[in-house]
């Protein structure tokens, strides 16, 4: 997935819509998500879990949505 590509696939995602974040560190977190496109940063919680991370769009490998 090119860098267009996903900034437009985050910048896509609704706030609180599920996602999942693949990593390029090789962690995977699936939850609602909060995206600035302007600034290209957002986060990500898995209520199951309590697993938050805040996050840019370059540490990002693949987006999947619900």
């Amino acid at each position: 997935m090119t860098t267009l590509e996903l900034c437009a696939k985050l910048e896509s995602i609704d706030a609180g819509e599920v996602a999942t974040l693949f990593f390029k560190d090789g962690e995977v977190i699936r939850g609602g998500m909060l995206y600035n496109a302007v600034q290209q940063r957002g986060v990500i919680i898995d209520p199951s879990t309590e697993t938050q991370r805040r996050f840019e769009a370059n540490e990002v490998s693949k987006v999947w949505r619900r």
